[in-house]
């Protein structure tokens, strides 16, 4: 008897054990602090990371819509409620690259969201590219669809919308960063340059549906219009106004197929 009781304790023990382990840790679905992203700063890996340790304490969960992009993005949660639904689910990092998002795409092929809207890359030209040659319309382009083709393989169910990037207005920039010389009207390629080769590429891709932000901000210059922009580069209430108007028809129909 003694021998079965020790038994039945080293089982228990063991199953408690084992399962704890199996399924309870879901941190291999986030890039750790040893994960390297290209040309990434000081002030980008802090918040990268600080983003990722509220990701992992906020899970995406079931049934979700996800937002997931830069610095752009991550404001959205400010005005999420215009959607008037309680799915979506926002993962944007401010100052993230492309590389940044293929680095995190686990936890969303995990949780197979009801749909995932992406947009990125502004950030990979938001800097003197002369320094920095291997950041091309083409290496961007193909990141961005990458990320959407790996979403796909890992979760065909999702509906994947490519969000073109936006424009910016380099002088309502300068106005408050003068020095910063890769806005300067002499430098080239400029960041809107960039953007719409950019853009270009990703609207003529043949798998992915692309919601065509970028020419509902131009103004007659085809820069940012700057009653949409707080500095020439992030929204403003404007602005967010605009971009919820283009994508809530979307994020309703979405919702109510699950209501």
């Amino acid at each position: 008897m003694q021998y079965l009781t020790a038994a039945i304790i080293l089982i228990s023990a063991t199953v408690s054990f084992t399962g704890c382990n199996k399924s309870d840790d879901l941190s291999y679905l986030y890039p750790d602090t040893t994960a390297a992203i290209k040309y990434q700063l000081d002030w980008q890996k802090n918040f990268y990371y600080k983003r990722i340790k509220e990701f992992k304490e906020n899970p995406i969960g079931n049934n979700k819509i996800v937002f997931i992009g830069n610095s752009i993005t991550y404001s959205l949660r400010h005005w999420d409620e215009k959607f008037i639904s309680k799915k979506i689910v926002n993962r944007g990092i401010s100052g993230d690259y492309t590389e940044g998002i293929l680095k995190r795409l686990d936890e969303i092929i995990f949780y197979k969201p009801l749909a995932v809207f992406l947009m990125i890359g502004l950030n990979d030209y938001f800097d003197d590219n002369t320094s920095r040659p291997d950041r091309t319309p083409e290496y961007i382009s193909n990141n961005i669809l990458d990320a959407a083709k790996k979403i796909k393989e890992g979760t065909p169910e999702t509906k994947i919308f490519i969000q073109t990037i936006l424009p910016i207005n380099n002088q309502q920039y300068l106005d408050e960063k003068p020095q910063v010389n890769f806005l300067w009207p002499s430098f080239y390629p400029s960041v809107n340059q960039q953007i719409i080769e950019t853009n270009k590429i990703l609207r003529n891709n043949n798998e992915f549906e692309i919601i065509d932000l970028h020419p509902l901000f131009l103004n007659d210059n085809s820069v940012m219009k700057r009653s949409f922009s707080k500095d020439g580069v992030h929204l403003n209430e404007n602005g967010y106004n605009v971009w919820i108007a283009k994508v809530k028809p979307l994020i309703d129909n979405i919702s109510a197929k699950i209501n």
